[in-house]
């Protein structure tokens, strides 16, 4: 199943509303794999999660704008460091997701946010960043997508690898439960289909404050 340039659909089934959320999603991630395939990754190794966001977005455009890529890409817009838009917090008192992307058209504009966090044994050698208040809790607070159902993590591997962060990920989860939120049915998770991400996983937590679940989904690049 395609989408269309709008991406309109006959969305009156369930079913037609799961598969072109399932559609959108392996766009999203598709392009994000493309655009981390173009770096020469390991000259990040020591590199600001700005740079690395900065450069992995640019590449990201390149694909998009490439006339032998696909033909759906031309239907995204990559957002770099976008304002939030939230409750209680106006203009430059509004938070910033590190990427979004955004499929454009007539109609209401699926947007998919990530939030990126190096890991690394020498600047981050826990995994309080990428799950703390100002990475993955951003979600659970609801300050981050909070009109969308699902989101994306990026970690920037920086040192070891990404199933060894992965297991750190893994065992705090084990661990912190409850402070994470998870739901009965969200405990980490690998993922091993979603446009060939070695190191994917996916997790769904609790949002009291929304009133909604949110389905996020684990991403380790290596930049060593």
């Amino acid at each position: 199943m395609t989408i269309t340039s709008g991406f309109q659909a006959h969305t009156s089934a369930s079913d037609d509303r799961h598969e072109y959320r399932s559609v959108f999603r392996r766009q999203v991630f598709e392009l994000l794999r493309r655009g981390y395939e173009r770096l020469d990754s390991p000259d990040f190794q020591d590199s600001e999660e700005e740079d690395i966001t900065g450069e992995l977005i640019r590449e990201i455009r390149n694909v998009v704008e490439d006339r032998s890529g696909p033909s759906w890409a031309q239907h995204y817009a990559i957002h770099d460091d976008p304002k939030i838009n939230i409750p209680g917090r106006l203009g430059k008192r509004r938070l910033r997701l590190d990427i979004e992307f955004e499929r454009t058209g007539a109609g209401k504009h699926p947007r998919y946010p990530f939030e990126a966090k190096r890991l690394s044994s020498k600047t981050h050698a826990k995994m309080d960043k990428y799950l703390g208040p100002d990475g993955l809790r951003q979600f659970l607070s609801g300050n981050y997508a909070r009109e969308q159902d699902e989101a994306g993590m990026l970690g920037y591997v920086q040192s070891e690898t990404p199933s060894c962060w992965a297991k750190k990920a893994h065992d705090t989860f084990i661990k912190d439960t409850e402070l994470l939120r998870l739901c009965f049915d969200g405990n980490w998770k690998h993922v091993d289909n979603l446009t060939n991400f070695d190191n994917c996983y996916r997790s769904k937590h609790n949002r009291p404050s929304v009133g909604k679940s949110i389905t996020l989904f684990h991403v380790f690049l290596s930049f060593c």
